[in-house]
């Protein structure tokens, strides 16, 4: 089968699935873009974590606006738990029909690490959705330091699948999707973030590794609050719940 037939076959599978949001990198981006080359290291590039990989697919859920409105909750932490078990069922099925065909793929777990107690000892997963994502033309950095979306903005969780077949690339958006409001900065709790462009301003991860903790012993990690600070990709201006509803849901924890 031809590699355009192979995304396309992809896209309709992941269609089926309910997952529309989906682009294809080239490995050799990793190398040639100087955001991704300048801050991911060579070790956590594709072409080292699978020596014959080709292309990287990418693959994104959103997050329900209403839901991310009451974060820190257990309604946004069970969430964030559904979804990256979705991705992960996704990128398995996607590697399946990929070795099904006679081609090597390599899913990459949606959370490469263990845990709060895992990044602390190293900050950084294995292997980076977020700049998959960007290479694959599916958004820009914000100063969250987070993937924006102009449809869901930061409402949106990604995994990838790395694979030997060469794919019709997309490509990183020409305009920047974050409209520099400050939002997010201004929101963060643990005062993790800073005013600026991403990669020259990043996320101070020690302190969001704190606060992320804080919230665990409570069973309501992550905080997702620079997400919910986002004003772009939110279908309504609103927010969802009344002051009380939303004391209630914060309400419990452990």
């Amino acid at each position: 089968m031809k590699s355009g037939s192979i995304g396309s076959k992809l896209k309709g599978m992941l269609r089926d699935m309910g997952i529309e949001v989906v682009g294809y990198a080239p490995v050799s981006a990793w190398d040639t873009d100087p955001l991704v080359s300048g801050r991911v290291d060579p070790v956590s590039r594709p072409a080292s974590i699978m020596r014959n990989a080709r292309s990287v697919i990418v693959i994104g859920i959103p997050i329900s606006a209403a839901t991310i409105d009451t974060a820190p909750s257990i309604a946004y932490a069970e969430a964030y738990k559904v979804i990256n078990t979705m991705l992960d069922q996704a990128t398995q099925r996607i590697a399946m029909e990929l070795m099904a065909l006679g081609h090597d793929a390599m899913p990459i777990p949606r959370d490469g690490y263990h845990g709060i107690d895992g990044l602390r000892e190293s900050p950084s997963a294995f292997f980076s959705h977020r700049h998959a994502a960007y290479l694959a033309g599916l958004g820009t950095f914000g100063e969250n330091n987070l993937l924006i979306s102009a449809e869901y903005g930061s409402l949106i969780r990604y995994s990838s699948v790395l694979t030997d077949v060469v794919l019709p690339y997309d490509y990183p958006l020409n305009a920047e999707v974050c409209i520099h409001c400050g939002n997010c900065v201004r929101a963060c709790p643990a005062g993790a973030l800073t005013r600026g462009v991403y990669p020259e301003n990043i996320t101070d991860k020690s302190k969001c590794i704190d606060r992320s903790d804080e919230l665990r012993v409570h069973g309501i990690s992550p905080c997702g609050m620079c997400i919910a600070a986002c004003p772009i990709g939110r279908p309504h201006s609103m927010k969802y719940q009344t002051p009380e509803a939303l004391e209630k849901i914060r309400s419990y924890r452990r």
